[in-house]
């Protein structure tokens, strides 16, 4: 049976309109808009006229904007990408100079006389300075900011300090006028260069070629990683002809001396025979390399190479040049006699010899031996008169003086050897014949370095002139003599007699090693009536090995202030064991010596 589904009747949705609701959740009101009841509030929107100019400022300013954006990116990502990207890339990458070091100096014997320590190149903007490692290490513990801008670099360091100052010289700083000098060209700000002795002289071969590194590095400035690194080539070593520790002994026989004395200054030179090679070369007082503003202006001028550039009349040592003028002029010979006579006149001027004038008396008949032996002035004089100022101008250029001697180190200056053309030129007088008489033992205005001196003793002990030199690599062959080989000898057997009994060079009388010397004691005009004294000297007489010149300003006589150093100097190179002598306390360390050299 089939059931009738129930009718709803009228449609539903008009039933709802019918039913009245009693509740609160359906109940009609017919004042209440059915949008208000969805929408609370809703209230259409009504179009408004069209404002079409607004839209268009606003599009303008959107796309003006937009646009300077991207030209903006454009520029710093296209147009100037490389550039900033190097920017960032040099913020991260940086390139550290490493300094190469300079060569180091040892003398014949392999001994270092300049070497180099660990450093550091401390850049502060355009302020450079350098520090050693324990005050990097020290800046590093403390973090000081300042680490990071340390670039690598050595120190020059001096064993010998004082004593081989002037031999050696030192290094400085380059200055802004040198940089602009075409020899200076690829040097930079900070760079050191050497300035005088050795460091000077050979200041292209002791520079090495600088290296460096590509580091990275944090934000912080903090080294990351090393990228690359370049090592610096050291400049070349040099071998000199010094030896190390004569130069020792010489600075302080020769710094005991002056302090006995009661003199400020002095120099010293010995040379090898055989080649010229220079074995020693002092002058003091010396300098510490490493705190050079301290003498510069200080008393009695320690930065004057007084070895080379000191300028001092010769005394008594001329007198070697005055003998070999006689005997080459011809007027003059071995057996030629004067008769000392204590003093001679020349118009209103007396001239006196050194033995009259100190003790009163006269020796008689003299010959060239003889005068060389006693350092007879009267015997000079009479020989300046016989030959004249001419012919011992020509003498003594001969044998060096007056003419410098191109040493391999700068600042050598040369003496004068004057003659009336010289003098009117200088003096604006003409040549008076007592000027002859002065110039014939060495005084008036004859000036010399203690270097002239030491080539001209040298030149006279082996009969040939060898340039001085302390590069040991130098090559040097000797120039021979334009004197006589006659003459020579007649020389060295006067100079032979010095150190003999009799002779002048009284410290010498009981040494046991033969030599020959000629002492000298040099009048300057002091107020005082101080004079310098001289010896210089060759040994062993009759096979000479070395040559040793002494000087002492003010420092009294030859015989009794310059003589014992020499001997002193042949004492040390002889001894056939100088191991025995460095036990027995032969090297003194004095405190004279740091004096001076202050």
């Amino acid at each position: 049976m089939i059931k009738k589904r129930k009718s709803l009747g009228i449609g539903f949705k008009d039933e709802l309109s019918n039913i009245t609701v009693q509740s609160s959740h359906f109940k009609k009101q017919k004042d209440v808009d059915w949008k208000d009841a969805l929408l609370p509030n809703y209230e259409p929107f009504v179009e408004g006229p069209k404002n079409s100019w607004r839209v268009a400022i606003l599009f303008c300013l959107s796309v003006i904007v937009f646009f300077t954006i991207f030209l903006k990116l454009f520029h710093l990502q296209v147009a100037k990408g490389s550039d900033n990207r190097n920017l960032a890339e040099g913020n991260r990458i940086q390139i550290k100079k490493i300094y190469a070091p300079r060569g180091v100096i040892y003398d014949r014997n392999d001994k270092i006389l300049a070497a180099n320590s660990p450093g550091f190149r401390l850049i502060e903007g355009e302020k450079i300075r350098h520090i050693s490692r324990d005050d990097a290490i020290k800046m590093e513990v403390n973090g000081d900011p300042r680490f990071v801008n340390l670039e690598i670099d050595s120190l020059r360091d001096y064993p010998f300090k004082e004593i081989t100052s002037h031999l050696l010289g030192y290094v400085g700083e380059i200055t802004s006028d040198e940089l602009k000098k075409s020899q200076f060209s690829d040097y930079n700000s900070g760079d050191r260069i050497g300035r005088g002795g050795v460091e000077e002289e050979y200041e292209k071969d002791l520079r090495g070629t600088d290296g460096g590194e590509v580091i990275e590095v944090d934000s912080s400035g903090k080294k990351v990683r090393t990228l690359r690194t370049v090592d610096p080539i050291p400049g070349e070593s040099l071998h000199l002809t010094i030896d190390g520790d004569l130069q020792k002994i010489t600075f302080e026989k020769l710094t005991n001396e002056i302090t006995k004395s009661g003199s400020c200054c002095g120099a010293a030179i010995v040379q090898e025979l055989a080649t010229g090679g220079i074995l020693t070369l002092v002058s003091i007082p010396g300098f510490n390399p490493d705190e050079i503003s301290l003498y510069l202006g200080a008393p009695h001028s320690p930065m004057l190479n007084r070895a080379i550039a000191g300028l001092y009349p010769p005394g008594s040592v001329f007198k070697i040049a005055s003998s070999l003028a006689g005997l080459s002029s011809g007027k003059i010979t071995p057996e030629t006699n004067f008769e000392d006579t204590g003093v001679i006149n020349l118009g209103p001027f007396t001239f006196a010899n050194w033995y009259f004038t100190q003790h009163g008396k006269t020796e008689g008949m003299v010959n060239m031996v003889k005068a060389l032996q006693r350092s007879n002035d009267i015997y000079f004089y009479r020989l300046g008169q016989t030959v004249g100022e001419d012919a011992l101008g020509q003498s003594a250029k001969k044998l060096g003086l007056g003419q410098g001697s191109n040493i391999d180190i700068p600042g050598e200056v040369s003496g004068i050897i004057p003659d009336n053309d010289w003098k009117v030129k200088n003096m604006g007088e003409v040549w008076y014949p007592g000027d002859t008489l002065h110039m014939s033992i060495g005084q008036g205005f004859v000036t010399v370095t203690p270097l002239e001196i030491s080539t001209m003793i040298s030149t006279i002990a082996v009969g040939q002139e060898f340039a001085p030199h302390i590069n040991s690599k130098k090559n040097v062959s000797g120039k021979k003599l334009d004197f006589k080989k006659e003459d020579l000898v007649v020389i060295r057997q006067g100079l032979a007699e010095v150190p003999k009994n009799g002779g002048t060079a009284w410290p010498f009388f009981t040494f046991p090693i033969t030599s020959a010397g000629k002492t000298g004691t040099a009048e300057f005009g002091d107020p005082k009536g101080r004079t310098h004294a001289w010896y210089a000297a060759y040994a062993p007489a009759d096979d000479p090995k070395i040559s040793a010149t002494v000087l002492i300003e003010a420092g009294g006589e030859g015989s009794t202030n310059a003589s014992p150093v020499v001997k002193e100097i042949f004492r040390w190179f002889f001894s056939p064991d100088k191991n025995d002598l460095i036990k027995d306390g032969y090297f003194e360390a004095t405190a004279a010596a740091k004096t001076l050299g202050e």
